[in-house]
């Protein structure tokens, strides 16, 4: 078995007080067992992490929890909870029922839903995220389901057509366990949608371990079909396409992260209860 090892990177932010108060400068760093996955994030110098841990290093309240993620959250003082991870490659993460919070209210909301804006973050034409995900061995596909990705401009909501000058590309889940990108963006298609998938079906979420998940998007040129979505799936490059669409102008770049976890579908009939409960580590953002 190989050492342990660590992939290292120097915090980037700016913005003031608020923001150091918020992030800090610290080392975005994954702890590994065996070899580090190889993805996107070692090529981006620039990163920051949407910090989840307390000045000793343990699990942020509530209170902090929602005043990092701002007025826009949907869900996340229901459907979430701020764990400490001791089999996890960071320390803390969100425990999240990814169905809706009140089993016996079928309207109730489901999952989470937040955008983070890192204030150091300023015209990125490209970036990579990293998160690692723990499904439980009796967690529930549903119908499939969302994960976190990418934005520009205003946050296309989980269904709805995005608005001109806008743009989300979102890791999911489908029924059987595969993995996805959703992006969604006029100029994408017809629809203002576009699934990518891999063609043989590699990209899976397996159950009852930590799986490291990173995503890279390169914005293309506007009018031209030439942007990039990659995925690695524990360090392994399961998805690429090069043939993305996502603006017709230079703005917008990519803005930050959609924070989008939990079922697709209509609230009654996504799972509920510990057949719905995930747990994902800290988002970490690299950009250029």
């Amino acid at each position: 078995m190989a050492k342990k090892t660590s992939a290292q990177m120097i915090v980037n932010v700016s913005g003031g007080v608020l923001a150091v108060l918020m992030f800090g400068y610290m080392f975005v760093k994954y702890r590994y067992i065996d070899v580090p996955p190889t993805g996107c994030m070692e090529a981006y110098h620039q990163a920051v992490r949407f910090n989840l841990a307390n000045r000793e290093g343990g699990p942020i309240s509530a209170i902090e929890l929602q005043a990092r993620a701002g007025n826009e959250e949907q869900g996340l003082m229901k459907n979430a909870s701020v764990v400490r991870l001791d089999d996890a490659p960071v320390s803390t993460g969100l425990e999240i029922q990814a169905g809706r919070a009140d089993a016996q209210n079928p309207a109730s909301t489901i999952g989470i839903n937040f955008p983070w804006r890192p204030q150091s973050l300023r015209n990125a034409q490209s970036a990579c995220l990293r998160y690692s995900v723990f499904l439980p061995e009796d967690f529930e596909f549903g119908f499939g389901g969302y994960l976190p990705g990418f934005f520009g401009g205003d946050v296309p909501a989980r269904s709805e057509q995005p608005v001109d000058r806008s743009f989300a590309a979102r890791m999911m889940w489908t029924k059987d366990g595969s993995g996805i990108v959703l992006a969604q963006a006029k100029p994408v298609g017809e629809q203002g949608w576009r699934i990518i998938s891999n063609p043989k079906g590699r990209l899976r979420l397996p159950r009852g371990r930590w799986t490291t998940i990173e995503q890279e998007l390169v914005l293309n040129t506007p009018g031209h079909a030439n942007g990039q979505m990659n995925v690695w799936v524990d360090g392994e490059k399961m998805l690429e396409d090069k043939a993305l669409n996502l603006r017709n102008e230079e703005f917008p770049a990519i803005d930050g992260v959609a924070n989008t976890v939990g079922f697709m579908g209509a609230a009654q009939t996504a799972p509920s209860g510990a057949q719905g409960k995930l747990r994902i580590t800290s988002v970490d953002i690299g950009w250029r």
